[in-house]
């Protein structure tokens, strides 16, 4: 799925960081080149039938033709998402080693580790990105192009990445792209396979078994739902979310968001809509899916 960034006029990119475990995210690629730093925790990006953990102080780059999904992470996990234009890629990518960044897919996954020197160096770059003053935006976005692959250039330690079977990519995808809950018998059928061997496959091969991941997809449909409560009560969010019952709501809330329900529902009273749901809010604003 292509998808459109709407990125400010006068602005190169933009920047943001991604700091709460749960990114509702379909599979997508756009024209921008993308960069994505992990700060803390876990999570793994699949990449057609190949899957790549990120763990702290990974860089993966994202180019344009390469479709990828967020397909797990950890409570704790938080990552800098950055976005470059086409143009400046053009200007800052034109000789050298830089000039593999103008291509649409460069036919292989570039994810490394980032020594902390140079996560500390970029967490400040990127934090230059964000801000009302364009020109200097702009000038943030220009260094943080060049100096994210200089970081990747000094990095050796490559990320390993796996190869997950065609059914196990086929059930993430339609997990991550659906509007509703989908119960496992019609995921299989979906995918190809039968509900046992897809929930064994889906275990082996991603880390995460198969009803965990639908279990945090429907919380996330939750947190869409529910936000700061404005449209649905707490209860009948987690029922349209496509939880079974409140008790399993609550079950698998707490163990996912590390605090239960009614903790949340007092603090998004407190200071309104959660940071993530705030960045997803502002990168609504820069996407429309096309």
């Amino acid at each position: 799925m292509k998808e459109k960034l709407q990125i400010r006029p006068g602005v190169e990119g933009f920047a943001f960081l991604a700091d709460r475990q749960l990114r509702p995210i379909a599979p997508h690629h756009h024209e921008e080149l993308e960069v994505n730093l992990v700060l803390t925790g876990k999570a793994s990006y699949l990449f057609g039938n190949r899957r790549v953990p990120l763990l702290a102080s990974s860089m993966i780059w994202l180019f344009p033709r390469q479709e990828h999904v967020l397909i797990d992470w950890s409570h704790d996990f938080s990552m800098w998402i950055v976005v470059f234009k086409p143009g400046l890629v053009r200007r800052r990518a034109g000789s050298g080693d830089r000039r593999i960044l103008r291509s649409g897919d460069p036919g292989d996954i570039f994810c490394r580790q980032i020594d902390s020197r140079h996560v500390d160096l970029l967490n400040h770059v990127y934090e230059g990105a964000i801000g009302e003053d364009l020109p200097f935006v702009n000038a943030a976005l220009d260094y943080a192009l060049v100096a994210s692959w200089q970081a990747y250039q000094f990095s050796s330690e490559s990320i390993a990445r796996t190869d997950v079977h065609p059914a196990v990519a086929k059930a993430a995808r339609l997990l991550a792209s659906a509007d509703s809950s989908i119960g496992l018998n019609a995921l299989a059928h979906g995918a190809g396979l039968s509900p046992a061997r897809l929930s064994r496959l889906f275990k082996q091969q991603t880390g995460i078994s198969l009803t965990a991941f639908r279990q945090r997809k429907c919380l996330e449909r939750f947190l869409r739902l529910y936000r700061t409560g404005a449209r649905y009560t707490l209860i009948e969010a987690a029922l349209l979310a496509g939880f079974g019952s409140y008790p399993q709501f609550h079950r698998v809330f707490c163990r996912i968001m590390q605090m239960n329900p009614a903790a949340y529902r007092k603090s998004q009273s407190e200071i309104g809509t959660p940071s993530l749901l705030k960045s997803n809010s502002a990168l609504a604003d820069r996407k429309s899916t096309g």
